[in-house]
């Protein structure tokens, strides 16, 4: 059978039902608790699909025995509730980052599509096309080079338009996805914008946030460090999760005696990560 880990207590029989009815209700002013929030082990026909879709490819730095699906429910731009987001991502880090979605959505925090990169076969400039918040993805960092975080599953693009990528060639600014132009100037925090969530992510094991780089620039990227990523990579699962586990506490441990719940904190703790 497979294991499932909810990620919050199952809603009763009428409250379920109540969630099922949402899509026909005027937007709602609390959030429910999805019974579908789950960390589950890939199946053996998602992995193959995954293959098929070119988003696992040779080369990867773990297969599916070391990754984890993660189905949550969240806000979308337009208030209502959906119940169809879906992430992929490393066993290790996978119940934090069913958390760090619950806190979104508790926060309301909008979200305009979370899907697998399947539905792109892998393509990341289609996926930012479409707004999609999404994780693993076999390929190279953007740009060419070393293969992505994005690869180990230990990197996370929220919300592409409202949190672009930015590189600048011969003093032309080049923004992608494209319809995220409008969203190069960071002020003021406009609904989807990564800023009010950064201390979410860094909570849960994600501190390094690609809008804090110089060139590129890259909003929407979450991950941890590289070198992190390697050694849970190359750990057992039960290694990997105890390994994380303390890179998380330490992390929050640093933020504590830092500041607390303040950018400087969070900056100069990401800093810190090996």
């Amino acid at each position: 059978m497979t294991e499932i880990r909810p990620g919050c207590r199952y809603l009763s029989t009428w409250a379920f039902g109540a969630a099922l009815l949402l899509a026909q209700a005027p937007a709602q002013t609390t959030v429910p608790s999805p019974a579908n929030d789950a960390v589950i082990p890939i199946s053996a026909g998602l992995c193959a699909d995954m293959k098929r879709h070119h988003v696992l490819n040779p080369g990867a730095p773990v297969g599916c025995e070391r990754l984890s699906l993660v189905r949550f429910g969240y806000v979308g731009f337009d208030e209502r509730f959906r119940d169809d987001g879906q992430i992929v991502v490393m066993d290790a880090a996978a119940d934090h980052v069913l958390q760090a979605f619950i806190t979104l959505r508790i926060r309301k925090f909008p979200i305009a599509s979370a899907r697998l990169m399947n539905e792109f076969d892998g393509d990341d400039d289609a996926s930012m096309d479409r707004n999609n918040t999404s994780a693993f993805n076999v390929r190279p960092i953007t740009g060419g080079g070393a293969i992505s975080l994005h690869a180990y599953a230990l990197a996370i693009d929220v919300n592409p338009l409202q949190n672009p990528y930015l590189t600048r060639s011969s003093g032309t600014l080049a923004v992608s996805p494209k319809a995220g132009s409008a969203y190069v100037r960071r002020e003021p925090i406009r609904p989807g914008m990564a800023e009010p969530i950064l201390n979410v992510l860094a909570d849960q094991g994600f501190p390094i946030w690609g809008g804090a780089w110089h060139e590129p620039i890259d909003y929407q990227h979450f991950q941890v460090s590289r070198k992190l990523a390697e050694q849970l990579a190359q750990s057992s699962p039960a290694d990997a999760r105890a390994l994380f586990e303390r890179h998380v506490q330490q992390y929050r441990d640093c933020r504590q005696k830092a500041g607390g719940d303040t950018d400087s904190a969070r900056q100069s703790c990401a800093a810190a990560e090996p």
